[in-house]
């Protein structure tokens, strides 16, 4: 059992014994989480066009492709991407694909939140790694009874697992050696460093000493502790050749808990629901109670307040006659006020007198001089009732244009005379400008 902070993993149990897994076990951890041994899985390498990523179609598309004749059988579980390696011809992609087996039974233990496979774990571990040791290329071995595990870390990502089907020996020892041979790039695995935990049983093998492998325990990540209430004793012995399969353990908390592998998961979602249900129903009951004390101190504030707003009610409830008292009033007045706006609505302005037109035109031909005339005059009358004036005129001279404004003015029959659009006929040598104004009624 690992206890997840912010930033750590602390181990808070160990033991050999086989912990079932039910309703109180679930009720206790926020996340139950299974290794799945020996699943099936393939990297993938997918080149792109620079700077663009790698897609879920693609990487379907590439696994079919790779699998061949045995695409019916395998279908994808999960994927990441593992590495990328900028080139001139593009982005190249390293892709872990976890597959499943559809023609083998679905592994899982009733009550899992999460099922993972190893490698993943293992790629985990080296996240855990790296970042303890500050180190960007290792590799990472682990030496079980049953099977073993390395791990290629390079740029500061997990590059490639290698899981080799028997316990920790001569023979599986050399083939885990020669796993670096797979890095990229001639002559960097031999500047590689190799890390393998104290107690491992691979660290007593001719080719392993060879690598002169580093050891670590993770002690800044992971607190260990002394047998307690909490913390039984290991059932773990130190000479056991799975002393240290805690180290998978604490790979498989690592990756549950990270996004990025949490497409490798095995159970399927109707497992998932029915854990939250258990620990929902356990939340409940727990909860029932500090309701019940909640309710009880609200029901009490409640009948405080309730006395207190029957008093101010009383209150408001005069005011508020008063007050509907003045808003019928206004209500009325505005009513009444709407009814003269609307009969109002329909008033036009009354007929005027008829004009004196010859009047008018008279003053308009006193005003010209004797070398000029008008055309287009026209007349229009405005909504309320007052006539617009306006007409042509031409004379001889630009000194007459502002003489015959003054004359206009002075008749008393036109108001407000403005002249616009004054302009010379170059053919005829007039000045010809527009007159408008407004008719003064006697």
């Amino acid at each position: 059992m690992f206890h997840i902070r912010e930033n750590r993993l602390e181990l808070r149990r160990r033991s050999d014994e086989d912990m079932p897994v039910d309703g109180s076990w679930i009720n206790k951890t926020g996340l139950v989480a299974e290794g799945l041994p020996a699943q099936p899985y393939i990297h993938l390498d997918i080149r792109t066009p620079f700077g663009e990523s790698v897609g879920e179609n693609q990487v379907e598309a590439t696994l079919a492709e790779s699998l061949g004749p045995r695409k019916d059988r395998f279908r994808l579980g999960g994927w990441h991407i593992q590495f990328v390696e900028d080139t001139n011809l593009g982005s190249n992609h390293r892709v872990f694909a976890d597959l499943i087996d559809q023609t083998a039974e679905v592994p899982g233990l009733p009550g899992m939140d999460a099922g993972i496979s190893l490698e993943v774990a293992v790629e985990a571990l080296g996240e855990l790694l790296s970042a303890d040791k500050s180190e960007q290329n290792f590799q990472l071995l682990y030496g079980g009874s049953r099977f073993c595990y390395s791990l290629l870390f390079l740029n500061g990502s997990p590059y490639h697992v290698l899981r080799v089907g028997e316990g920790a020996g001569a023979e599986s020892a050399a083939k885990l050696r020669r796993h670096r041979d797979f890095a990229p790039a001639s002559g960097r695995n031999h500047g590689l460093k190799t890390y393998l935990a104290s107690g491992d049983a691979l660290r007593e093998e001719a080719a392993i000493r060879e690598l002169q492998p580093e050891s670590f325990d993770f002690a800044s990540s992971v607190e260990k502790g002394k047998p307690g209430k909490d913390r039984p004793a290991a059932g773990l012995q130190a000479n056991s050749a799975d002393a240290n399969a805690w180290l998978l353990h604490l790979g498989l908390a690592h990756a549950a808990r990270q996004r990025d592998f949490a497409a490798h998961n095995r159970v399927v979602a109707e497992r998932r629901r029915a854990n939250g249900s258990i620990r929902t129903r356990f939340r409940f009951f727990l909860a029932i109670a500090a309701t019940t004390l909640l309710c009880a101190l609200l029901a009490g504030a409640y009948a405080v307040a309730i006395r207190a707003s029957q008093s101010e009610l009383l209150a408001l409830k005069a005011q508020a006659a008063v007050f509907q008292a003045q808003v019928d009033s206004i209500r009325a007045l505005r009513i009444e006020k709407s009814r003269l706006v609307e009969a109002v609505s329909d008033l036009r302005p009354l007929w005027r007198p008829p004009m004196d037109w010859s009047g008018v035109l008279g003053a308009i031909s006193a005003a010209l001089p004797r070398e000029a005339g008008i055309d287009g005059l026209s007349v229009n009358r405005q909504s309320d009732g007052n006539l617009d004036l306006s007409f042509r005129a031409w004379v001889r001279d630009w000194n007459q244009v502002q003489g015959i404004q003054k004359k206009l003015e002075a008749g008393k029959l036109l108001a407000g005379i403005s002249l616009s659009e004054q302009r010379k006929d170059l053919a005829t040598g007039v000045v010809i400008f527009h007159v408008n104004g407004k008719l003064e009624r006697p």
